[in-house]
């Protein structure tokens, strides 16, 4: 299990470089994706990052 969340891990880190790509998850996430994410807060917090952001591409967990 734990190669498998290493595995997705990596993907997601490669996906997100490769599309120039932000992470925003809202606090109620679980752990695991707060810890991948690039910024956590709540809903008006990380609507002021995705606004503030110079990617191409804004991943919202929430």
């Amino acid at each position: 299990m734990k190669d498998l969340r290493e595995h997705y891990i990596r993907k997601i880190e490669e996906l997100r470089k490769e599309r120039n790509a932000v992470i925003l998850a809202h606090v109620y996430q679980i752990g695991d994706i707060q810890d991948i994410a690039d910024f956590t807060g709540d809903s008006l917090e990380l609507s002021r990052k995705a606004v503030d952001t110079d990617s191409d591409v804004i991943v919202f967990c929430g």
